[in-house]
């Protein structure tokens, strides 16, 4: 996830593991690369890109995370798309003659040097409902396969992602000052008018969560506390599966070959001890493993784009074939499969960003640096 107010980084920053979602960059330094890449454009150095040998032997993977059903894409931006803008992004990779494919037989592919032109694969992070309410069926009518990683822990509760839950309600009362009895330890007024301040509320509640032994009974009665206090109905919120991962039901009923259901953790960890980590990996595949009977589990997303070099050794003695990065960049042949890259599309991106990512421009354009602004959530069993 890549979000100002979205799920909170599970992973650490200690040890050369990288935590890689941030803020925006300056709008002065975007305003420079738009005005390079118009130059591009109106000149045909992009059009000479896309139909490039260079970029014919480069796999550009695509990731995204929620599909807006009402007011997500306001409140994050950068996490989520709005139904239009991905459709829009569909279009654009239909029309520009680019060739959507499986990530399985991209990279098997990628490595034999049997890429076809223009290559792109489509990824899915975290298997919210939305994917299945809004993306499967723009999927469907596009043609396009892709392949959505699931972390399992709230899949099988059924109910809403806890902190990205706190995170967007607090949001919905950015212009309130609420009670905080019930909510966090001593109670007392909690102001919601900024996101430093909104982070702080949300950490305390999870703590005051924990405090009170964790578990999701806790965490939907602290939840429903909190729609209360910022005028949000708490019912509707459930019925409408708002913030919540897909159940067993709905993952087992993803239409196959279309969608490629594969490993994201169960917890939405990255723990940095292997015995940990291993566990992470072996409870999400049993639990993808019994909801998509038959299905080869040797694909894995690291949460929160956060990635280590322990981390390698421990994928390949699991079986894993391939991992995504949040890494911006155009995978190759000589790319480590267990570390491939992928631009984070979002609503913030404009459609001449995405066309030049798409033609390879983007990738050749020096990075800005980014701002960190995400904590280690935790997840009660």
């Amino acid at each position: 996830m890549t979000s100002t107010e979205g799920w909170s980084a599970n992973g650490h920053s200690d040890g050369g593991a990288r935590v890689l979602f941030s803020l925006p960059p300056r709008p002065g330094l975007k305003s420079a690369k738009l005005t390079m890449l118009r130059t591009a454009k109106r000149t045909g150095v992009l059009d000479a890109l896309r139909e490039s040998r260079w970029r014919s032997r480069r796999l550009l993977i695509l990731a995204y995370h929620g599909i807006a059903l009402t007011d997500e894409a306001e409140w994050s931006p950068e996490l989520y798309m709005p139904v239009p803008a991905m459709r829009e992004r569909f279009t654009m990779l239909r029309d520009g003659g680019y060739n959507v494919i499986p990530l399985r037989d991209a990279v098997a592919r990628l490595a034999t040097g049997t890429l076809p032109p223009r290559a792109v694969a489509l990824t899915f992070d975290d298997g919210t409902h939305d994917f299945l309410a809004a993306g499967v069926p723009l999927l469907r009518e596009f043609g396009f396969p892709a392949t959505v990683y699931v972390t399992s822990y709230y899949a099988a509760k059924e109910v809403p992602v806890f902190r990205m839950a706190c995170r967007y309600l607090t949001w919905a009362g950015r212009d309130r000052q609420i009670d905080g009895a019930g909510l966090v330890a001593g109670g007392g007024a909690l102001d919601l008018g900024t996101l430093d301040q909104r982070d702080a509320v949300v950490e305390a509640i999870g703590q005051y969560a924990a405090s009170r032994g964790g578990g999701t009974a806790v965490e939907t009665a602290c939840l429903r506390l909190l729609a209360e206090r910022v005028g949000v109905d708490f019912d509707a919120f459930v019925t409408e599966q708002r913030l919540r991962i897909m159940s067993p039901t709905e993952i087992a009923t993803l239409p196959r070959p279309l969608i490629d259901v594969q490993l994201h953790t169960h917890r939405h960890k990255v723990p940095l001890n292997g015995e940990a980590f291993r566990r992470e990996i072996g409870d999400n595949r049993s639990a993808l493993g019994a909801w998509c009977p038959g299905a080869e589990l040797d694909a894995f997303c690291y949460p929160s784009g956060v990635t280590d070099p322990r981390f390698l050794p421990w994928l390949r003695d699991l079986g894993i074939r391939s991992a995504v990065t949040c890494d911006p960049g155009l995978a190759e042949s000589s790319t480590d499969p267990l570390l491939l890259p992928r631009l984070v599309d979002s609503w913030r991106l404009t459609r001449l960003e995405f066309e030049a990512w798409l033609t390879g421009a983007g990738a050749l354009l020096p990075r800005v640096p980014r701002r960190r602004r995400y904590r280690p959530a935790a997840v009660y069993d």
